[in-house]
């Protein structure tokens, strides 16, 4: 018999350490590999290729840890019970709730930024001559979807504390959100000459509408935990690369409220991954379990389960 305790830790350590280096590398990238007034990249420069050797280095050692990732099969009755729609779940967990709060309240908070923003873009469109710039729609679509995003946060929140299956259609309300947010920086930098410029950013939203999706597959009879845990590594990496640029309010909100919701995805999955009674306790922060060793034979397994088998039939009578 022995101790196995979550491997969270590990996700969450190499998740920081990656994220702060590759954060580092963007601003030394910003500051040396543009040129001119245009700032048009410099071909090979040691900051671009410094980073994108770090980016794929991060995607080789997520994917290491998902590989190595634990998944403990349940008992029957927790498989009875639904055991992937409860894959997220911290019941009686308050710290978790807060925030998954936190991050519902920021992606809120960019909805304002980004409909002012797209009010003013719409009123520059309406009063041109040649009707040929962006006319704002998306960036006010982009808005209307934060609020419905931060709806659907509230309820997976919810849901997560009560212990209760996740709803299937309220954690994609936030990958729609990124679905809108995809376009609009697609069509505001398709003519832009300079691809590094927006490249991070267009991956942070890309990661986080993946890592959206794929938590919802979790409640929706597809569900792929070693693969949520890496593109929530990704998603946590990439948005660090993208705030580094700078600040803009409605756009760096959204960001930070996917990077946190990235880190509860990196601190819960692995623990009801390795734990999957986890999930039927209350108030457990990190639940120690007690599991076979792995060389233990198969056979003297099967003939504790017959004894107590035996033992329960003979409770019942």
């Amino acid at each position: 018999m022995k101790t196995r305790r979550s491997s969270r830790h590990l996700w969450v350590l190499c998740t920081l350490i990656l994220a702060l280096a590759a954060a580092v590398l963007r601003r030394w990238q910003l500051g040396t590999a543009f040129e001119g007034e245009l700032r048009l990249a410099i071909s090979m420069a040691p900051a671009t290729v410094t980073l994108g050797c770090v980016l794929v280095i991060a995607g080789a050692v997520f994917g290491i840890l998902a590989a190595g990732q634990q998944v403990v099969d349940p008992p029957r009755a927790e498989k009875r019970k639904g055991r992937w729609d409860r894959a997220m779940s911290a019941p009686g967990d308050p710290i978790g709730l807060t925030v998954m709060v936190l991050a519902a309240f920021l992606m809120l908070g960019a909805a304002p930024f980004l409909f002012r923003e797209g009010w003013a873009m719409w009123q520059s469109f309406r009063s041109s001559v040649e009707k040929t710039g962006n006319n704002g729609v998306l960036v006010l679509a982009t808005a209307v979807t934060a609020v419905i995003g931060f709806i659907g946060l509230l309820v997976v929140g919810q849901a997560a504390y009560r212990g209760k299956g996740h709803g299937k259609s309220a954690i994609v309300l936030p990958a729609i959100n990124g679905c809108l947010w995809l376009m609009e920086l697609y069509r505001g930098h398709a003519a832009d000459p300079v691809l590094w410029d927006y490249v991070p950013l267009l991956l942070a939203v890309v990661g986080g509408m993946l890592m959206y999706m794929d938590w919802g597959g979790l409640s929706s009879g597809q569900p792929r935990p070693r693969r949520t845990l890496w593109l929530a590594g990704m998603t946590a990496l990439f948005t660090a690369v993208a705030l580094a640029d700078g600040w803009r309010w409605g756009e760096s909100l959204l960001l930070i409220s996917q990077l946190v919701t990235s880190f509860v995805v990196l601190c819960r999955l692995p623990v009801n991954l390795e734990h999957p009674t986890w999930a039927a306790r209350v108030s457990i922060p990190e639940p120690e379990r007690q599991w076979r060793e792995e060389d233990e034979p198969e056979e003297n397994q099967s003939e504790e389960m017959q004894e107590q088998d035996t033992q329960e039939e003979e409770t019942h009578e």
